[in-house]
C-alpha cells in the first residue's frame, strides 16, 4: 500500500531496493552538482560584473554608473543686477593712494568687469588722493560717480599692510606672466619692489599689492593691471573662501574703510554663491582708460560709462 501523507512525499517500496539505490546515487550526484555550481556562482560576481561580461570577456565593455553628487542634482539659484565698486589702496600712513580701480560684479551674465586707474589722475583738477584726504573713500565714490555718470555702490579702502593681510587669508592665485618685471622703487618710507618671471606664477598680497601699484602708477600698464585683478576675483571668488565667507567678512570691515554692510553681504549672498561656483568660468572684461595729462579723455569716460552701466 502506498501512504502519502503529504504532496510531494517520496514512497521507496522495499520490494524495489535495487531501484532505490539507485536513486540514492542519482540524488547525491545531484546535490554535488548544486554545490559546485553555487561555488562558481560566487567566483563570478567577485570577477565579472555581469553575465555578458562573463560570455564575452574583454570583448564588452563594462559601463558603471557613478553616483551623482549633491552639486549636480541641486541647480544653483537665480541672480540678478549688477554692483559697481572703488577699491583702493593706500600706504600704511594714509599720505598717498598707491592704487585704485573700478570693478563691476555683473550678475545678469555672471561677468567681472575690471577698470585700473591711474592713481594720480585728477577729477575736475582734483588729485584722487586731495579728494580722500577731505573725506575719504566715501567722498572718492561720489566724485567718481559724477565724473563717470554711473552709480558706483561700494567703495573699499585698504591700507597697504591690511591689505597684504586679508588678501593672505583668501590664499594665493595662479597669474600667467607674459614677461619678466624686475624693480624697485617707492619712497624711503614707502618703498616697494616687484619680481616677477615669465609663465604662471603664484600670486599672494604683497606681490598683488606691489605689481598693482607697478603697473598702474609707474609702467602705466593698465590692462596688465586689469589682468592681475581679473585672475584674483576668478581665483579667489571659489568654494573654499565662501564657506569661510562671515569670517573674511567680518576681516574685511575690520581691516578696510567700506561702506558695505551686514545687510549688504546678506542679501547678496546667492550672488557670492554663484561666482564661487563658477569660479575661473565667469565671463571677464578689461576696460583700459586713456588720459590726457592727468585726466581722463572724454572718450575713456563714455567707454567706462558704457562697461560700468546697470
Amino acid at each position: 500500500m502506498k501512504l502519502f501523507k503529504h504532496r510531494g512525499d517520496i514512497y521507496i517500496s522495499k520490494s524495489g531496493y535495487k531501484s532505490s539505490k539507485e536513486e540514492r546515487i542519482l540524488l547525491s550526484l545531484l546535490a554535488v552538482i548544486v554545490l559546485v555550481t553555487l561555488a562558481l556562482l560566487v567566483l563570478m560576481s567577485n570577477k565579472y560584473s555581469s553575465f555578458t561580461e562573463f560570455i564575452a570577456g574583454d570583448e564588452v565593455t563594462v559601463e558603471t554608473t557613478q553616483p551623482v553628487g549633491e552639486d549636480d542634482i541641486l541647480s544653483m539659484p537665480k541672480i540678478s543686477g549688477k554692483h559697481n565698486f572703488l577699491i583702493y589702496e593706500t600706504d600704511n600712513e594714509q599720505s598717498a593712494i598707491h592704487y585704485a580701480y573700478l570693478l563691476q560684479v555683473d550678475g545678469d551674465s555672471l561677468a567681472y568687469k575690471a577698470c585700473a586707474l591711474n592713481p594720480g589722475m585728477k577729477i575736475d583738477g582734483k588729485t584722487l588722493y586731495s579728494i580722500y584726504s577731505t573725506g575719504g573713500g566715501a567722498a572718492l565714490m561720489t566724485q567718481m560717480t559724477a565724473l563717470l555718470g554711473v552709480d558706483i555702490d561700494f567703495f573699499v579702502g585698504f591700507d597697504k599692510n591690511s591689505f597684504i593681510e586679508f588678501e593672505n587669508k583668501l590664499g594665493s592665485f595662479i597669474y600667467p606672466s607674459a614677461t619678466d618685471v624686475d624693480y624697485s622703487g617707492g619712497t624711503d618710507d614707502d618703498a616697494y619692489s616687484v619680481r616677477l618671471r615669465v609663465g604662471e606664477q603664484p600670486l599672494q598680497g604683497v606681490e598683488v599689492s606691489n605689481l598693482l601699484r607697478y603697473f598702474t602708477s609707474k609702467t602705466k600698464e593698465y590692462s596688465r593691471a586689469n589682468e592681475i585683478i581679473l585672475y584674483a576675483y576668478t581665483g579667489l571668488f571659489n568654494t573654499d573662501n565662501y564657506n569661510k565667507g562671515e569670517y573674511l567678512f567680518r576681516t574685511l570691515v575690520t581691516s578696510a574703510t567700506t561702506n558695505i554692510t551686514v545687510r549688504d553681504y546678506e542679501n547678496n549672498k546667492n550672488v557670492l554663491y554663484v561666482f564661487s561656483n563658477k569660479n575661473t568660468d565667469v565671463t571677464v572684461y578689461s576696460c583700459v582708460p586713456k588720459y590726457e595729462g592727468k585726466e581722463l579723455t572724454q572718450q575713456s569716460v563714455q567707454e567706462i560709462k558704457g562697461y560700468f552701466s546697470k
